[in-house]
């Protein structure tokens, strides 16, 4: 009985000794810039949103970004104590159904020691619709075309994910066509590989496809 007590007794000195964790509210200009995966640049036009949430409730606050991608949120309290979290939200929208355009958001984490960080969200933005047309007199059978476009700025940012399209044509319809929606904005280098009459010859372009637009481009072989 008198150990019990005694541990009792211990217990309850231990928490009553243990302090509330100190809580220092200082305040920030929060600023970044929209990371464009696709063009090594500012995005404008972005939902930006900061969220903060004291472990019970989330406070948010929301921007859109500026000409060179730039965003801010001014006098923002920050807290030290460890309960509070933040993080900026870019949302994304998968580009599906309805004319929708791609944006692959982000969101990034950040503790009161950062606040002063100039962050920087990496997003991908996607093209609407690229429409491939191939137009050609046929002559043998054997005639064919194809095409490779090649993201490169957004394969060296993000190389898991395809940076690739592809296509082509054969000679034995005059008209043919591919289309692609919604794959990664930007600068496309095109090599385009022709067999035509038994003669067979190579050439190189590029096209730009901006976030959201719908382009077409045509191959007469």
């Amino acid at each position: 009985m008198i150990k019990w007590f005694l541990f009792i007794l211990m217990l309850f000195f231990v928490l009553s000794c243990r302090k509330k964790e100190k809580d220092t509210i200082t305040r920030h200009d929060l600023k970044g810039m929209v990371y464009n995966n696709c063009t090594d640049s500012g995005l404008a036009g972005v939902n930006v949103s900061l969220n903060i949430n004291d472990g019970k409730n989330t406070s948010s606050y929301g921007t859109v970004s500026g000409v060179n991608g730039e965003f801010s949120f001014a006098n923002i309290e920050i807290h030290s104590n460890s309960k509070y979290s933040y993080a900026i939200n870019i949302p994304g929208n998968s580009g599906t159904g309805g004319g929708a355009v791609r944006l692959d958001g982000t969101t990034m984490y950040f503790n009161y020691n950062e606040a002063d960080t100039y962050f920087k969200p990496r997003v991908t933005p996607g093209f609407l619709l690229f429409y491939v047309y191939y137009i050609t007199t046929p002559t043998t059978l054997n005639d064919s075309v194809i095409v490779s476009f090649v993201q490169k700025t957004f394969h060296k940012n993000v190389s898991d994910l395809p940076y690739k399209l592809g296509g082509g044509g054969h000679g034995n319809i005059a008209v043919q066509s591919d289309n692609h929606s919604n794959y990664p904005m930007g600068k496309y280098d095109l090599t385009i590989n022709k067999w035509k009459s038994g003669i067979y010859t190579t050439s190189i372009d590029s096209i730009y496809l901006p976030w959201g637009s719908t382009k077409t481009y045509t191959i007469n072989w």
